[in-house]
């Protein structure tokens, strides 16, 4: 695969980054896969080869989509099995010695092929704990840049003994690094906590969207008529069904205000995602006698999400940490803040940098059932302020989170360490 992407290339002079993303579609969607797509797609200055793995998706679904990628995106994508070790359940213990010497020895193995082959001027780790123990292995000359987003310096799967060496790994790789890209202040803040890294090992980029494709509808009021939501007021979450989303919480202040009659009678909460807490949010709604107001939409397709932000009214997503697992920024509050919609967060990871409190929205402590319904009893009520967050939600994400304005600072950064004499040491750059 290495070789036939050279050989496609052969006549671009660009300098070479590859991108180790261990989370990549056709198998993730999400914030994560998004940032990269997009900095990828639109980098001018340089050609870019993503390396994925092949686990979790059958072969002849990765295939179709690698061989399309280069037409549709203008990026490559290379596979390796995988980043992450995983322990099957069926497995003695001498089996699981065996499986983690193999993977260890052939995941290895392929990255370091794929590092000599293709050559590259720069290497990003997109996914500091899982690819972390093979981004040690890049020779010095290479410069390393890290792309840090918050879950992955809290959250750490696997056996016991596993996580200890990709942890240890993980911190020596950012230490290890010319640059490490921190997506919030949370994020740069905690890298620093974790690995003592001084600040000009830091680049602050914040994550950013496409303000041209997310946009306020121009015929709002025939969308909502078509999609059943004319005559109601909307609440929408899209995401990742999972607990610390906090859809169980936004569930129960909903069902407070019902039940105390501070909503209108004509509400629709609608979540959009798929996850593994989708039963139990169904049956929590149903115990709350609130079910006929629910509506669950499953998968959500990303050419979809424009038109849902823009029709709802209000974007609810009251984010907690759950044992680490955090938001390391949020860019759904982006996306609707770009459609016109205002939102409401939760405190917890980096979601200060994607929400300004009483500008765009709200942040709510997301244990507080009183304080989320306050905050959409508020919003729910009163269309101007509706409006007016909505606006200025636009007008901050088009001042200061728009993909050119990312992509321009992203090339710059990456010109300054390919050239390393142009490169000053002037501190962590912070979002305008």
């Amino acid at each position: 695969m290495a070789s036939a992407i050279l050989a496609r290339n052969s006549a671009d002079t660009r300098p070479l980054v590859l991108l180790a993303a261990p989370y990549f579609l056709p198998r993730c969607y999400g914030g994560v896969v998004q940032v990269y797509s997009q900095l990828a797609t639109r980098a001018a200055h340089f050609r870019f080869v993503l390396v994925s793995d092949r686990r979790e998706c059958d072969i002849e679904t990765l295939d179709h989509y690698d061989r399309q990628c280069p037409r549709l995106n203008g990026f490559e994508i290379c596979r390796i099995g995988q980043y992450e070790f995983q322990v099957r359940k069926e497995e003695s213990t001498v089996e699981r010695a065996a499986h983690c010497f193999r993977f260890f020895r052939d995941n290895r193995r392929e990255w370091n092929h794929l590092i000599r082959q293709l050559q590259p001027q720069l290497v990003i780790c997109g996914g500091t704990y899982s690819g972390g123990w093979l981004a040690r292995t890049i020779p010095r000359e290479i410069p390393l840049v890290n792309y840090i987003h918050g879950e992955e310096l809290t959250l750490a799967p696997g056996p016991p003994l596993i996580r200890t060496y990709f942890r240890q790994c993980q911190i020596a790789a950012i230490k290890k690094a010319a640059v490490n890209i921190a997506v919030s202040r949370y994020t740069a803040d905690l890298t620093q906590r974790l690995t003592g890294i001084a600040d000009d090992r830091l680049f602050l980029l914040p994550n950013f969207i496409d303000p041209d494709r997310f946009r306020p509808l121009p015929e709002r009021n025939r969308i909502r008529i078509r999609l059943g939501w004319d005559a109601t007021t909307v609440i929408l979450s899209i995401a990742r069904l999972e607990r610390r989303k906090g859809f169980d919480q936004a569930l129960r202040a909903l069902a407070a205000l019902h039940r105390e009659r501070k909503i209108s009678k004509n509400w629709l909460y609608v979540i959009g995602g798929k996850g593994p807490e989708g039963p139990a949010l169904q049956a929590l709604a149903a115990d709350l006698g609130i079910l006929p107001h629910i509506k669950f939409l499953g998968f959500v397709a990303s050419e979809e999400l424009p038109e849902l932000f823009g029709a709802a009214d209000v974007f609810l997503q009251p984010n907690r940490d759950i044992k680490g697992d955090t938001e390391g920024f949020g860019i759904v509050f982006l996306e609707a803040n770009a459609c016109g919609t205002p939102v409401i967060g939760g405190i917890s990871g980096g979601t200060a940098d994607a929400i300004e409190e009483g500008v765009s929205g709200f942040r709510v402590d997301a244990n507080n059932i009183k304080e989320i319904a306050d905050k959409l009893e508020l919003l729910i009520n009163n269309s101007f302020m509706r409006f007016d967050l909505g606006r200025k939600g636009r007008s901050r994400v088009l001042a200061n989170f728009t993909v050119e304005k990312a992509v321009t600072r992203f090339e710059d950064l990456l010109s300054k360490l390919i050239n390393p004499k142009t490169l000053k040491r002037s501190g962590p750059s912070r979002p305008c």
